[in-house]
């Protein structure tokens, strides 16, 4: 009955969550006058995005009632704060769909986010109202953020400063790209997002410098608990770090663990086990469902999950064995302590940075190994230092200090991306692969006798799952632009390079490939001319038609007619059209060919179902 119970409360709680944010979403492409409060800013050297709500569009076109958009603006936006109304001339698009089927769905992301509409500015952005009549705790938490970010622009060191931002509140806008990329690659790109290595240490130098403090008055350390006093101190300290870092996922699933170990120390209990994870999922699966599904929540989940099981069994060992030396020996076991939690951690958290994102860093161990250490003795005590004199003093050199250890840690990883071999670009893998991956993992931890081992059953299975994935013969862009083709060697060509280059990109990282060739290109196995372009592969012919004169005759010598218009109810001949309004319908096409015939077909909107999110 229990689990019949939980299992009716989660899918309650997807439902309720759906209906909850349900709003109105954008259908088509409008220009307008559009007027609206600013939630949030994230602002880079190039550009900011705004989020907007209470939003008025004056536009010719009927537009839905939306609730928020997000609006990038290329000018300066330095005079913008949050909860200010502001006014803009603006393109609104509906926010992107999946690239290919089973891709990132970018339109269920911002389902849940409420946000019914993208866009960018074409003018400058006005200010109608400074101050906020109905201010709420988001616009006050983003203008919380927003004042930080502006702290920290102005203090740290510029080459720094983006790095700094993401630490303190989560806004990874101004870090450069290739920095970003150098910490994927490394393995380092967890330092970036707030987390649970940044909870614990925020948390555990409060909780420390608390202690220390109160220790000082004999009074207070031998009458009363101090220990529970800085443990609620470090609660309400995290708190704060929680508002300010935008509650994320990770940051909040990190906060509720943290909290439940400080509230243990308060109660005399044991501070971390599994029950506290399984307490941390369900409070947030019960409010945000939707996260289930998200990279942040699967390696956290992952990552914690795995270190716990192994330090309920090994740590007290580990902890005895490094009391038992002298201060070298304490040294030497922690940074045994980095390189076993950075090990575990690592191949806990593979299957998913392998389905996510379609790379691995191999050097990710020996780059924490260095890195770590800098961010919790050096970076995250000068960091929170920082946070501390904020309200008080208007002084930079914390943030000065801080910039040493960033500036040696984002040298660690443009250094350790250059060896050979350093991060694997392994491309999209099979949903199985996942599946079996995280049934490996918990069916080896949890059980505790011989049949453990069975859990090498489930992962082999899912190593062999990544041969038998076969990725599309051809890839049909929703615009009928784009369009990729895989020839019988293997070579990738695309029809294009001049649009719809997002989706190109992720093609590209779908195919593990460089810049792909295109059908104009010397020896391309594509056939192109005026009217159109010819494909044959296993037996079949594709022809990609560009008019209606060329039509006719594809209907007449094509077993697959692929057109962005229209194509008449007389095209009788092709065992396959897919035109206009087939891709309007059911967006981005994948076919998949074998022994002169079409294997299979698959359509973002078919993978997707019918969803809220899906138009």
């Amino acid at each position: 009955m229990a689990i019949l119970l939980t299992l009716s409360a989660g899918f309650s709680a997807a439902l309720f969550r759906t209906n909850m944010v349900a709003a109105p979403v954008l259908a088509e492409k409008v220009f307008g006058v559009l007027s609206g409060r600013v939630i949030s800013i994230s602002a880079s050297e190039k550009k900011s995005r705004l989020l907007l709500d209470k939003l008025d569009l004056n536009s010719g076109d009927t537009v839905p009632d939306l609730r928020q958009t997000r609006i990038t603006v290329r000018k300066s936006t330095d005079h913008i704060k949050p909860g200010m109304r502001v006014r803009m001339k603006v393109f609104l698009l509906p926010p992107s769909a999946p690239a290919y089927p089973g891709a990132f769905d970018f339109q269920r992301d911002a389902f849940f986010k409420r946000i019914g509409a993208v866009g960018y500015a074409v003018s400058e952005v006005e200010i109608l109202q400074e101050t906020n009549d109905q201010p709420t705790f988001t616009v006050f938490s983003s203008a919380l953020r927003d004042f930080i970010n502006d702290y920290v622009y102005a203090h740290a060191p510029s080459r720094t400063a983006g790095f700094s931002v993401a630490i303190m509140t989560g806004d990874r806008a101004g870090l450069l790209q290739d920095d970003v990329e150098a910490m994927r690659q490394s393995g380092l790109a967890h330092l970036l997002a707030i987390s649970g290595l940044h909870m614990g240490m925020v948390g555990g130098l409060i909780f420390f410098l608390t202690r220390l403090i109160l220790s000082f008055f004999p009074a207070l350390a031998l009458n009363y608990p101090i220990k529970k006093w800085a443990a609620l101190i470090a609660i309400l300290g995290l708190g704060g770090y929680l508002m300010v870092s935008g509650g994320s996922v990770s940051a909040l699933r990190a906060f509720i663990m943290i909290t439940m170990v400080f509230l243990a120390m308060c109660f005399d209990r044991t501070a971390i086990s599994m029950r506290n994870l399984a307490m941390a999922a369900f409070f947030i699966l019960i409010f945000y469902p939707e996260s289930l599904l998200s990279a942040g929540f699967q390696m956290s989940f992952a990552a914690v999950f795995c270190l716990i099981a192994f330090y309920e069994r090994f740590g007290q060992i580990i902890l005895v064995r490094a009391r038992q030396g002298g201060l070298i020996q304490r040294i030497v076991f922690y940074f045994a302590g980095i390189l076993l939690t950075s090990l575990i951690a690592s191949f806990a958290t593979a299957p998913f940075a392998v389905y996510h994102f379609g790379q691995f860093s191999s050097l990710g161990i020996l780059a924490n190994l260095v890195a770590v250490p800098i961010m919790g003795l050096w970076v995250m005590p000068w960091t929170v230092f920082s946070f501390i004199l904020l309200p008080f003093f208007d002084v930079a050199f914390p943030l000065e200090l801080a910039a040493y250890g960033i500036e040696a840690i984002l040298m660690i990883a443009h250094w350790t991306r250059e060896f050979p071999g350093a991060y694997l670009e392994i491309g999209t893998v099979p949903d199985e692969f996942l599946y079996l991956s995280t049934i490996a993992v918990l069916w080896s931890l949890i059980w505790r006798g011989k049949i453990r081992f069975l859990a090498l059953f489930f992962f082999l299975i899912a190593c062999f799952s990544l041969f038998s994935f076969k990725a599309p013969d051809l890839l049909i862009a929703q615009s009928g632009k784009l369009i990729l083709v895989r020839a019988a060697d293997q070579k990738i060509y695309v029809s294009t390079y001049r649009s719809e280059r997002f989706e190109r990109e992720r093609w590209r990282l779908l195919y593990q490939m460089q810049e792909p060739a295109r059908f104009s290109d010397r020896n391309s196995a594509v056939k192109c001319d005026e009217a159109g372009c010819i494909f044959k592969k296993e037996g079949l012919t594709a022809a990609f038609s560009r008019n209606l004169y060329s039509l006719k005759e594809d209907c007449m010598r094509a077993d697959i007619v692929i057109s962005d218009i229209p194509v008449s109810a007389n095209c009788i001949e092709p065992e396959l059209i897919i035109d206009y309004w087939d891709l309007e319908k059911e967006g981005t096409h994948a076919l998949y060919l074998a022994d002169r015939a079409i294997e299979r077909i698959e359509t973002v909107n078919g993978i997707r179902g019918r969803r809220p999110w899906v138009p």
